[in-house]
């Protein structure tokens, strides 16, 4: 009985170790691929574009509300309470809540713009890693822009330098809708 222990311990370490070399892990780093991509700067210029639009109509209820409150303050000092004062007061409140509606809306659409113009670079990204791991032969990759990989026993296995260089290639030899090559490829 102790024989048949010892024969399957044996067997399913063999097993687990043959397992273990079996899998070739890489890691890679996403931001990084990222901030090294040039269609994530084609892409923070129009979400700049469309902050701009909402900073502008911000900054016109903020120069509004000024002009009310200066307005208001000017009349309570001159004559104390009245109608006038009054609707003028409304009118501020509105204002205001105008100018948090429209920052609420500004930050919404802001984060869905981001998220729908980053979602394409994303999904390059991966494709790209798909890519790079199978042709290294690898058949994991973890995701390093945390730095959630304290130790690897070997740079060789970041892969992200080999990702970027997929995906600056990949875009050089891209052919536009018009069907004339880009300016990389010649």
């Amino acid at each position: 009985m102790k024989k048949f222990f010892l024969v399957l311990t044996v067997i399913l370490g063999s097993i687990a170790a043959v397992q273990a070399q079996a899998q070739k892990m890489a890691f890679v780093n996403t931001q990084l691929i990222m901030d090294t991509l040039p269609t994530k700067d084609s892409a923070e210029l129009k979400l700049q574009a469309i902050a701009m639009q909402y900073d502008d109509a911000i900054k016109s209820l903020t120069s509004e509300i000024q002009a009310k409150q200066a307005e208001y303050e000017a009349k309570t000092k001159s004559g104390g309470q009245n109608a006038a004062t009054e609707l003028l007061r409304k009118r501020i409140e509105s204002l205001y809540q105008d100018y948090q509606e429209t920052e609420q809306v500004a930050n919404r659409d802001i984060q869905m713009q981001r998220a729908n113009l980053l979602k394409p670079i994303v999904d390059d990204i991966k494709v790209a890693i798909g890519v790079v791991a199978a042709e290294n032969g690898y058949t994991a990759v973890i995701d390093n822009a945390a730095q959630i990989v304290l130790w690897t026993s070997s740079d060789k296995d970041d892969i992200t330098a080999k990702v970027i260089a997929h995906m600056l290639n990949k875009s050089k030899t891209t052919v536009p809708a018009a069907g004339k090559p880009s300016a990389g490829k010649k």
